[in-house]
């Protein structure tokens, strides 16, 4: 006899794409945030994304402690904090009106009263006024925030991986690298050609390179400090809580790089969830997010993946009805391509079939198979496996020289099955034995 046939596997390994970014603030990792709690951006992203540029100081300020992540309980303290520096700033420079003079100053006085050390994580404001430690983002935060409290002309610009500031003074552009003391005006000075790239690891970018930087708005500088978060938090694996920052980066300023973090961070939580067997928030997780932000269709491929794999989970635990009804779920079986449906379904058939052969009865095993061929039509995999199954009955019945039966079996399958070669041979087979 033909051995039984195996069950196809079908589970498909689910990929956490990484957020392609700098990282952010290093700490504790916190407990994840309910599942659909992260999918409205915070309000005063909202807020800002119609408010048009320069934006007021106090909006600047607040945005830097919001974004950063600091809590409702810790915000008024943080705030307290940066008055406090923008006042001693502000008192220092009374009287000063020379833009170049202003511009260098606010660099030297935010490294000699915050600034002490360099941290490539480290993009949060509010961490940076707590701790000391900065980089490149959370700088010329700081920077924006000095110089434009003394009414300095100042904007940012972006490399590939690195963000510094330009500040309008002696009617030129003036590049201000914010990670460096000595980088106001960098390229004349020798002081900072001699620490940067070994303190921060990046290679300054003059202004005439102009293809290698771009000039960015306040809102997209504010942007980053929310990138970085969701970075370090993809990296972390927390994907729950990467979702909010995500979207708030996104509503704040539109672009590619936002775009691309917010599919990654729902996408990767998605998966995660799917990956813990909660299939069904999973699934939700995705729905709410086609109604919070439209198809995406990097989302609604990962939804068929995850709604494919939810349904392997329940065949390989036994749960074949529950199976059945959710490929038969138009809300949920419309992200699976036909094939897969097809092919899925299939599979459970197989699976029921396999009962019954188990305890010989190889008849009842095809009998099921050829209902699964009337709903689904002529199924290769499904074929396959009648033909074996009904082979198996031929064969039972051949060997115990019940040549008559065994023709009988073989008629009735090639009716259900003619182009079957096997079963045109049983057939021969018992015609030649039967007397």
């Amino acid at each position: 006899m033909h051995p039984l046939p195996a069950a196809r596997h079908l589970s498909r390994a689910l990929a956490v794409p990484a957020l392609l970014a700098a990282a952010a603030l290093a700490g504790a990792q916190a407990p994840d945030p309910p599942v659909f709690a992260q999918l409205s951006p915070d309000p005063l992203a909202a807020n800002l994304a119609v408010t048009a540029e320069p934006l007021p100081l106090a909006d600047l300020e607040r945005a830097g402690i919001v974004f950063s992540g600091a809590t409702e309980s810790e915000q008024p303290a943080v705030a307290q904090r940066l008055q406090s520096l923008v006042d001693g700033f502000r008192r220092q420079t009374t009287g000063v009106t020379d833009a170049r003079t202003l511009g260098e100053q606010a660099l030297v006085f935010l490294h000699a009263n915050v600034l002490t050390r360099y941290a490539p994580l480290a993009a949060r404001v509010d961490a940076a006024l707590a701790t000391g430690e900065y980089n490149c983002v959370s700088s010329a935060v700081l920077y924006l925030i000095l110089a434009r409290s003394v009414g300095l002309p100042v904007r940012a610009a972006r490399t590939s991986d690195h963000v510094l500031c330009v500040v309008e003074a002696d009617g030129r552009r003036v590049d201000v690298e914010t990670t460096n003391r000595y980088g106001f005006d960098p390229g004349t000075r020798k002081e900072f050609t001699d620490t940067f790239g070994a303190v921060t690891g990046f290679t300054y970018v003059p202004p005439t390179n102009y293809r290698a930087r771009q000039d960015i708005g306040e809102k997209e500088l504010l942007s980053l400090i929310l990138h970085d978060r969701v970075s370090l938090l993809v990296d972390r694996g927390q994907h729950l809580a990467a979702i909010g920052p995500a979207m708030t980066e996104w509503t704040l300023a539109p672009s590619e790089l936002s775009h691309g973090a917010m599919v990654t961070s729902i996408s990767n939580a998605a998966s995660s969830l799917a990956m813990a067997r909660r299939f069904a928030e999973a699934c939700d997780l995705l729905a709410r997010s086609a109604e919070a932000i439209g198809a995406e269709p990097a989302l609604e491929k990962r939804r068929g993946e995850i709604t494919h794999n939810w349904v392997v989970a329940l065949a390989e635990s036994g749960e074949l009805d529950a199976a059945d009804a959710l490929l038969a779920d138009p809300a949920r079986a419309s992200f699976l391509e036909d094939s897969d449906r097809g092919s899925l379904a299939a599979w459970i058939i197989e699976l029921r079939a396999e009962a019954p052969a188990r305890r010989g009865d190889y008849q009842a095993a095809a009998d099921l198979i050829a209902a699964g061929l009337a709903r689904l039509g002529a199924n290769a995999e499904l074929l396959h496996a009648f033909e074996t199954y009904s082979h198996n009955v031929f064969a039972r019945a051949y060997n115990a020289r019940r040549f008559a039966e065994a023709r009988a079996a073989a008629d009735a399958a090639l009716a259900r099955y003619p182009g079957s070669r096997l079963l045109q041979q049983d057939r021969d087979l018992a015609a030649k034995a039967s007397p």
